[in-house]
């Protein structure tokens, strides 16, 4: 038993020089499973005490140093073009992921109308400066381009149980929200929780399929939240994508009067979608290949792990340590060429 607490120890001093030399050693939320390299590392599970100072005997194989290193997340993660919608303004380009593990019928209905062009000439109808921009065909009106099909009503996906998803893909951010037991990130989304739900949740630049009051009532129009978040209809909305790129140009967009809702009765007063595509549908040049941020990766832990200390001198009252979630979206990128 001595020789085998010895060699731990040893293995583990090496590990440490290794990781270290890796410039892979200092503390950070994203490698906590340092703390318990018993488990990880299946050998030494450190169940000794003070007083008799033996190691649990339900020992494992360690995994070599390499496969430890895989195990680390990478700072950037591509995002596919299959999952990208690409809203043609006249302001320019905005591009869109779809929320496909959250809401599935949902985004494969914003799939099939935008691979059917069914955006194609619409226009933002109803506009609310520093809250909605709804886009879409009115009751009322007829589509610029002739579609004509109708497309029935969707069962609303506001939420699903809890252990949908593996719990290990779940970044925690913050306890106690203000609207959720937890709040953290899951593939890159905005997601609240409780202890038998997953929701996303209203931060800007969240994109939901726009209903009227009865649930299951969304068919076609979408509706992309801006200024500050109405995390008030946290669980309410169907969110079927987020803005990822090109966000500046939806302030661009012609706002309606709050006195009516925001709505903009006549058409050429409208902000248009010149067109919308998926990602594969555009070719090599036309695609813009898009990185994230990954919330595993230590860059976004040591990033929040400084909101949450607001080290800074300019902070002069330095907050109780929480953050707001829809303040720490990850950062998407323009994926570099690699060089040969």
């Amino acid at each position: 038993m001595e020789a085998k607490t010895l060699l731990g120890v040893s293995f583990l001093k090496s590990l440490a020089a290794f990781l270290a030399r890796k410039g892979l050693g200092r503390p950070s939320a994203h490698n906590a499973w340092l703390l318990s390299l018993g488990i990880v590392c299946g050998g030494f599970h450190a169940s000794t005490s003070a007083a008799s100072g033996q190691v649990s005997s339900a020992q494992q194989p360690a995994k070599p140093l390499v496969q430890l290193q895989q195990q680390i997340e990478p700072e950037w993660v591509d995002l596919a073009q299959a999952e990208l919608v690409y809203l043609q303004l006249e302001q320019g380009v905005v591009i869109l992921q779809l929320a496909s593990p959250f809401a599935p019928r949902h985004a494969e209905r914003f799939r099939q109308l935008v691979e059917s062009g069914f955006y194609d000439g619409l226009s933002f109808y109803r506009v609310i400066d520093q809250f909605v921009l709804q886009a879409g065909l009115p009751d009322d009106e007829q589509h610029p381009n002739g579609h004509t099909r109708q497309w029935p009503a969707l069962k609303a996906e506001f939420m699903w149980p809890s252990d949908t998803h593996p719990a290990k893909d779940f970044v925690l951010v913050q306890t106690d929200d203000i609207f959720a037991k937890e709040t953290g990130f899951r593939a890159g989304f905005p997601v609240g929780r409780d202890a038998k739900e997953e929701w996303l949740l209203n931060c800007p630049n969240m994109v939901s399929m726009a209903r009227n009051e009865a649930a299951d009532s969304a068919t076609t129009e979408i509706a992309i939240m801006q200024g500050q978040a109405p995390r008030h209809l946290d669980r309410n909305m169907s969110m079927v994508a987020k803005v990822v790129w090109g966000g500046e140009w939806l302030n661009l967009v012609k706002r309606g009067d709050k006195a009516s809702g925001g709505m903009i009765a006549d058409f050429s007063q409208r902000s248009l979608i010149v067109k919308a595509r998926m990602g594969t549908q555009l070719s090599a040049t036309e695609q813009i290949p898009l990185q994230i941020l990954n919330a595993k990766s230590r860059a976004f832990m040591d990033k929040l792990a400084a909101h949450r200390q607001r080290s800074s001198a300019f902070f002069h009252d330095k907050g109780n340590g929480k953050v707001d979630i829809c303040y720490q979206q990850l950062t998407v990128r323009r994926k570099e060429a690699v060089k040969m």
